[in-house]
């Protein structure tokens, strides 16, 4: 195991940035950087033992900075939709920031978490396992949210390629929050920008709607529709479809209910995860599971992706990646049918979501 920190550019305010590389033994190795608490690459290696790197990225900081996507950053304050912009929080009403078209926000507001540089600690763990941990703290008012909150984003690799993601926060008033990743995954290597023929499992029987302003609505069954990915299926027969909730997007961009139909496991410190997604490639081999203690997957395939150049100058295409961001249901502040996602003094923020790898 080893760490590398090294200067990864400055930004167009001087900033400097800062990213971070962990490798395990087992060839797996991801670079992380203090801009956004960002994954800039995670590479992995296929049947053939030659590496990919499965993750899209940019080559500069000020193109995270600049280009839409949210790309391999930590999303928050709250990750997801809010309707509005707006919820009612202990009697009272708050008005945060409309990013998204003017109407709503998304993905933590105007300048969310994926835009603040970090504080960094690289480190190990007890067991061996290296770790990179960013500290935020996000100020009472920010973006309109209310309260002070003081943030924790742990990366941790194991010797056998295990990456963990833990996401922890206090806050000093109860305030909604939905922390996650939002990195775009194709496991032919980031460079082929085409998933289509990728094969996808969602453990979950059901998802939840949205309307034409892809605000969520109610819960449906997957059952008999595109969405139903209990069992192994290709990523494209759910996208060249003419059924409503694929119609609306573009394609997928919806969250599903992990209700543990695909089994658990106790993770370090006896966490309990359930298995949400499995990913894999046959042209690559490679198998993604991903593991997490959240409520709801967010699964995004990419359908606005495009006019931006990728590291070593990729051209991103439509449905090039599919994103998988663990956390709460979208508008859950304005709703009682779904888990809390209020959190404050007598109730700390944690979750945590892991990603192990296999090749078949």
């Amino acid at each position: 195991m080893s760490i590398e920190k090294k200067f990864f550019g400055k930004l167009s305010d001087g900033r400097e940035v800062t990213a971070f590389t962990m490798k395990a033994e087992c060839g797996v190795s991801v670079t992380v950087m203090d801009l956004g608490a960002t994954m800039v690459s995670l590479n992995v290696p296929d049947k053939n033992g030659e590496l990919k790197d499965i993750v899209c990225g940019y080559d500069s900081p000020e193109e995270y900075i600049k280009n839409d996507g949210y790309t391999g950053a930590t999303v928050g304050r709250y990750a997801n939709r809010i309707d509005k912009g707006h919820f009612t929080l202990d009697g009272k009403d708050y008005e945060i920031s409309k990013n998204e078209d003017g109407k709503r926000t998304l993905h933590g507001g105007f300048c969310g978490f994926d835009k603040k540089i970090w504080r960094s600690e690289a480190g190990q763990c007890g067991c061996g396992a290296d770790r990179i941990k960013f500290y935020y703290t996000s100020e009472d008012g920010e973006e309109g949210f209310p309260g002070n909150v003081d943030v924790t984003v742990v990366y941790r690799l194991s010797a056998d390629g295990e990456l963990a993601i833990r996401y922890l926060a206090e806050a000093d008033k109860m305030t909604p929050m939905a922390l996650t990743n939002h990195s775009y995954f194709n496991l032919d290597g980031y460079e082929k920008q085409d998933i289509s023929r990728q094969l996808l499992t969602i453990n979950a029987n059901r998802f939840m709607g949205i309307d034409d302003e892809s605000i969520s609505t109610e819960f449906f069954d997957v059952q008999d529709t595109p969405f139903d990915f209990r069992k192994e299926k290709q990523i494209g027969k759910a996208l060249f479809t003419n059924y409503e909730h694929v119609m609306i997007p573009g394609g997928i961009d919806h969250s599903f209910d992990i209700d543990g139909t695909g089994g658990k496991m106790l993770w370090k410190h006896d966490i309990p995860l359930v298995k949400s997604v499995t990913m894999r490639s046959k042209e690559t081999g490679i198998v993604m599971d991903i593991y997490t203690d959240a409520p709801a997957m967010q699964v995004y395939s990419g359908n606005h992706m495009g006019g931006v150049k990728y590291k070593g100058g990729v051209e991103a295409k439509k449905q090039g990646a599919i994103c998988f961001e663990p956390g709460y249901f979208p508008n859950s502040p304005n709703r009682t049918d779904v888990p809390s996602c209020i959190f404050g003094p007598d109730r700390p923020y944690s979750s945590t979501t892991v990603y192990k790898f296999s090749v078949k």
